[in-house]
C-alpha cells in the first residue's frame, strides 16, 4: 500500500511533467517491474503507465470542459504528447471520441 500511495501521489504531483515509469518507480525506491507487479494487484491498471495515461486525460478532459482553448493551445497537449494528434488519439483510446466530440458532448 506504500508504494501504491506513494507512486500515485507523485503522479497526481507531477502528471503535467514529462515523467516515466521509471521515475515513479525511483520516487518509491523500487525498481520498475515490482511495481508495475504490485500496481496492477492494487489498483487493477495493467500498468503504471496506463494510470498514468488515464490520469492525464482526466485532467485534459477537465480543460477541454473548462476551457475554449483549442486542442493545441492546451499546456497539457504540448507536454503530454508530441503533436495535437498524438494528444487527440490517446484522448480518443480513453473516452472513445475526440477531444472536440467529448467537448461537445459535455458543454
Amino acid at each position: 500500500d506504500y508504494y501504491i500511495k506513494e507512486a500515485i501521489n507523485y503522479i497526481e504531483q507531477n502528471f503535467q511533467n514529462d515523467i516515466s515509469i521509471e521515475d515513479v518507480a525511483a520516487v518509491c525506491g523500487i525498481n520498475r517491474s515490482y511495481l508495475g507487479r504490485i500496481f496492477r494487484t492494487s489498483t487493477g491498471r495493467s500498468t503504471t503507465g496506463n494510470f498514468l495515461i488515464h490520469y492525464r486525460m482526466t485532467k485534459a478532459a477537465e480543460l477541454l470542459k473548462l476551457t475554449t482553448l483549442s486542442i493545441g493551445e492546451y499546456r497539457l497537449c504540448r507536454r503530454l504528447r508530441k503533436t495535437p494528434s498524438d494528444f487527440s488519439r490517446a484522448f480518443k483510446n480513453v473516452y472513445g471520441v475526440s477531444p472536440r466530440a467529448w467537448r461537445e458532448q459535455h458543454r
